[in-house]
């Protein structure tokens, strides 16, 4: 009997899609603290892990490290290209989401007493000029980022029973 297992690319859509929708729903409720971005990365880092642990319960723990590694990885790989084109189309269709990361960097950058005016005014131009990239890059580092580690963590709490078939370890 052939062993079922979802594919890297069906678990990395539909977390990619859960991920931007949340995402969308903080924006939506204009919901901005540092709190929401941390609740996001768990949710995605958990959701990686659980797509780990899934494959190695699907394959009946007939699975290696790094089978388990790279079914994750991929896993975020499809995450991280659904969360730019999410950047890209909140971007696009929401603009008042780089006014207001606008004015959250302007209200951090005040906090600081070795920043003056001038060098914020500076600082939130150039950034206000890249935003997009700076945005596109973010999405493309972390999320790839966040996703390695988590295949990282699923690969090694994943059951691993590996049969006589496969090739044993020097």
């Amino acid at each position: 009997m052939e062993k079922k297992v979802t594919s890297h690319f069906v678990k990395g859509l539909i977390i990619g899609i859960a991920v931007v929708l949340i995402g969308i729903l903080f924006q939506v409720f204009d919901i901005y603290e540092r709190w929401v971005q941390w609740v996001t990365i768990v949710c995605y880092l958990a959701a990686i892990v659980w797509a780990c642990y899934s494959f190695s319960v699907d394959m009946d723990g007939e699975v290696t490290f790094g089978s388990v590694f790279g079914h994750g990885f991929k896993t975020a790989a499809i995450v991280t290209l659904i969360a730019i084109a999410g950047f890209i189309l909140s971007t696009f269709l929401m603009p008042e989401v780089k006014e207001k990361a606008m004015e959250m960097a302007r209200k951090g950058m005040e906090e600081n007493p070795q920043m003056n005016e001038e060098t914020i005014d500076k600082a939130i131009e150039f950034t206000s000029k890249y935003f997009f990239l700076f945005g596109v890059v973010g999405s493309l580092f972390s999320y790839a980022f966040i996703g390695g580690i988590a295949s990282l963590i699923g690969a090694g709490i994943a059951k691993k029973n590996p049969n006589s078939n496969m090739p044993k370890s020097i």
